[in-house]
């Protein structure tokens, strides 16, 4: 099993999800945090007792999307919130992965250690449990809004309840059948639990996570197939930047992002690829080469920007209503609205056409004389290659449009977000980027041929090495980008 990851009252990083993501993490529920929540529940108690009237039960205390019953009924606590629950069973689409969809669950729970929601202990202890043992559920990937992940959400109440369909140990299964296979039995909902579940954008969060911490990898693969480029286009001549990549020319960049990239640059070229001061008057690199660290590092501040971002979310109460424990009542308010992330979502999709663009571009300038290394015979093609990165790099300007821009949810009193789309979009973007880099990286290593040079640093030397391997398996398509990926320790899932 892994390490345990803390649920607490403190920060929840991305680095958290990302553990919990994986399917053998301990999530432990520290004491402030049950002593937060039980300190909420006792508040929604308080409230539902004053409104319960005479009957059976007290009635739900938000809003019943759908065949709403009559103000003046008397309703079965458990029954309301279960209608809550199914009312936004729409989502529609492809079952999310299950470490997308465990994403989903930690990003929840860790909303209710804030103590906000009015969700019961045992309730969120049973869901941690979900976690440990193992019982995921299938959760349809369309269908948010972004203002408040409710179809995603109503997947999780679902299993709760024990009906639906639940994911174990690899195999699809009725709820009820995998939650006793792991000792668990389901549950009834108590009053406002079901508005607990659902009005919480824990997709945007979750998956979001799991996205950004997948692209601040690719970020920087991003700077490993630029030094591969530069290298491979000095060829044994003058050509090729080394100053450009200096740290020292970019000391003085605004930007962290940058400033990081020429270092990583630097660092794997280990020596310039021209000597200090040398200038070719035909300026043969182009902007695109001089500029790489600006491109790179304009993606990875967007990534830093994101996580920050996603990080201050989940470390606050985002529920509506919300259980405010200083007053002791139940307020509401726009807290559930993803505009901020459907924006940071967005400006990552531009930033990533962008960096790609620049990637297939480099790629384009290679010499693409690798072919005498490898001899006669060989099916693998250079050109080809750099003709499926300008395909992707096609996609990926459409996929840059923002999702923020466009026209409301007519449905609604109230623009949406459309967060999760945008981060669909975004995901679907990350995958072509992590392509076209390998297609760079693949072309570059080519033209270097299979020999190693002694001022090579490690790094270099290993990706490189990496590399020559997928290509001297004559590995064609897809199965040629996914060994470069995995040569150069990148997942592209």
């Amino acid at each position: 099993m892994g390490a345990p990851v803390v649920f607490g009252t403190g920060p929840i990083s991305v680095d958290d999800l990302v553990a919990v993501s994986r399917d053998d993490a301990i999530v432990v529920l520290d004491t402030a945090a049950l002593d937060r929540i039980g300190a909420g529940r006792a508040i929604v108690d308080r409230q539902t007792t004053a409104v319960g009237v005479d009957a059976p039960g007290p009635r739900s205390l938000g809003p019943v999307r759908g065949r709403a019953a009559p103000r003046t009924a008397t309703l079965d606590p458990s029954a309301v919130e279960e209608r809550v629950v199914h009312d936004r069973r729409g989502g529609i689409g492809l079952p999310l992965s299950v470490d997308r969809a465990r994403a989903v669950i930690a990003a929840r729970l860790a909303g209710w250690t804030r103590g906000a929601s009015g969700i019961r202990l045992e309730t969120a202890v049973f869901v941690a449990e979900l976690l440990n043992r193992g019982v995921t559920p299938v959760i349809p990937s369309v269908g948010s809004l972004g203002d408040g992940d409710q179809t995603h959400l109503a997947s999780v109440a679902t299993l709760v309840l024990g009906q639906g369909e639940a994911v174990l140990a690899g195999e699809r299964l009725p709820t009820r059948v995998a939650l006793s296979r792991v000792g668990l039995a389901p549950l009834d909902l108590a009053a406002h639990e079901g508005l607990a579940f659902v009005h919480h954008n824990a997709y945007s969060l979750g998956v979001g996570a799991l996205a950004l911490h997948r692209l601040g990898a690719l970020s920087r693969l991003a700077d490993t197939t630029s030094a591969l480029s530069s290298r491979a286009g000095a060829g044994s001549g003058p050509r090729g930047r080394g100053p450009a990549f200096d740290a020292t020319v970019l000391a003085g960049s605004p930007s962290a992002g940058t400033r990081a990239s020429a270092e990583r640059i630097t660092e794997l070229l280990a020596t310039p690829v021209r000597p200090e001061g040398a200038r070719d008057e035909r300026d043969p690199d182009g902007l695109r080469l001089r500029a790489t660290p600006q491109i790179n590092g304009a993606l990875a501040d967007e990534v830093t920007a994101a996580v920050l971002l996603v990080e201050s979310t989940l470390g606050t109460a985002s529920e509506d209503p919300l259980v405010d424990q200083a007053s002791g009542v139940l307020r509401t308010g726009g807290l559930l609205h993803g505009a901020a992330l459907a924006r940071a979502f967005d400006g990552l999709r531009a930033a990533i056409a962008h960096t790609a663009a620049a990637a297939e571009r480099r790629l384009g300038r290679v010499d693409g004389g690798g072919a005498d290394r490898r001899g006669t015979g060989s099916a693998f093609v250079p050109v080809l290659l750099g003709q499926s990165a300008a395909d992707l790099v096609a996609e990926l300007r459409v996929l840059a449009t923002p999702v923020a821009a466009g026209p409301s949810d007519e449905a609604a009193d109230d623009p949406a977000s459309f967060a999760g789309t945008s981060l669909r979009l975004l995901e679907r973007s990350t995958a072509l980027l992590a392509d076209v880099l390998a297609l760079e990286a693949v072309v570059a290593a080519d033209a270097l041929g299979p020999a190693e040079h002694d001022e090579w640093s490690v790094g270099f030397s290993v990706a490189h090495a990496g590399l020559r391997s997928a290509i001297e398996q004559e590995l064609l398509g897809q199965q040629l980008v996914t060994a470069a990926l995995t040569a150069l320790g990148v997942d592209r899932s």
